[in-house]
């Protein structure tokens, strides 16, 4: 009988409120190794609020369990939360222009990741910038220019370069696609695809587009209303959804 690997990231029943506010219910959510799981869900569904207690952007008002790979977050003092997720997870934006530093060269701001993490050697440092940056098609002969030049699907890359420079197992990206053309979407998703395979990376996707989720996704986790309302693998998903909410929107893509 096939049995799953653990979960690279594990939570159960996360809530979160803010003034009075409940924001998220009782949220539980797994990601496996090598895995896309796409979070889907209306405007105001608590999809990008989810992220971020992942991120570590915000902490739950209650969470029965937080584990990122065998370590258990809420048993582990914060210095060690924070080394942890900077090693193990990268962070893709909505806004490459909220993470990345508009004024200096694209090479700077993807070396500028290994630094933080205690490189000293700025001649690796740029090495490994150019090579991933010609992996992931940025032109070489404009990694020292400004990243303000960039266009947005370039900009982009930029980021992902950045977030990902350091090998991390997990990447999370919210709404990365929404400021790009339908060109550069495209682009973009085989960009992710080809990194998937090559580095055995997890991602959690954030989305309201399942038509791109349908082009990346392995499996598919609705929220609604601050609530998980369904989960399932993608095809599944889209030809049999159990939950008006994902029967809606899957509906919207047709």
């Amino acid at each position: 009988m096939f049995k799953l690997p653990p979960p690279v990231l594990d939570i159960q029943q996360v809530s979160l409120v803010k003034s009075d506010r409940q924001i998220l219910s009782a949220c539980d959510l797994q990601l496996y190794p090598s895995e896309v799981l796409a979070i889907v869900g209306p405007s105001g569904a608590g999809k990008s609020s989810l992220l971020n207690i992942l991120v570590g952007k915000d902490s739950p008002s209650e969470c029965h369990l937080f584990k990122l790979k065998e370590h258990d977050i809420q048993r582990t003092d914060t210095h060690r939360i924070y080394q942890l997720r900077r090693q193990l997870m990268g962070y893709v934006a909505q806004d490459a222009d909220k993470t990345l530093n508009l004024k200096l060269s694209a090479a700077a701001n993807i070396a500028q990741r290994l630094f933080d993490l205690g490189l000293n050697s700025a001649s690796d440092a740029l090495s490994r910038a150019k090579a991933l940056s010609e992996r992931l098609g940025l032109p070489l002969e404009r990694l020292d220019d400004s990243v303000a030049t960039y266009s947005g699907g370039m900009r982009q890359r930029v980021q992902i370069a950045a977030a990902i420079v350091h090998e991390p197992e997990i990447l999370f990206l919210d709404e990365p696609t929404s400021a790009l053309d339908s060109v550069s979407q495209a682009e973009f998703i085989d960009c992710l695809l080809d990194l998937k395979t090559e580095r055995n990376l997890s991602m959690v996707f954030v989305t309201h587009d399942l038509r791109l989720v349908r082009l990346i996704a392995d499996r598919v986790l609705v929220m609604d209303k601050g609530k998980v309302v369904s989960q399932a693998v993608i095809d599944r998903m889209l030809t049999e959804p159990e939950h008006p909410t994902a029967e809606a929107l899957v509906k919207a893509m047709i």
